[in-house]
């Protein structure tokens, strides 16, 4: 079973006036640099940050899942 986040939001901080909105996963995969719509200034999104991020919500949704299939099981998930 493959997790798709693209279609899911994530809250981006603008480092020059701190104003909060929301993006797509998608979006931020291929338009890294946006303009912020509060202050018009760049923001500059880390892709680097951002697929250690995703991997580390896939090994843990990974994980979860293995521990919720032994229960169904009727195996402990311990």
């Amino acid at each position: 079973m493959s997790l798709n986040l693209d279609s899911e939001s994530i809250t981006v901080l603008c480092p020059h006036c701190s104003s909060q909105h929301e993006e797509t996963i998608l979006r931020l995969k291929y338009e890294p640099r946006l303009s912020c719509p509060d202050c018009g200034k760049y923001i500059v999104i880390n892709l680097l940050d951002l697929y250690t991020m995703l991997e580390s919500v896939h090994k843990s949704c990974k994980t979860l899942l293995k521990k919720l299939a032994g229960a169904s099981n009727g195996k402990s998930p311990h």
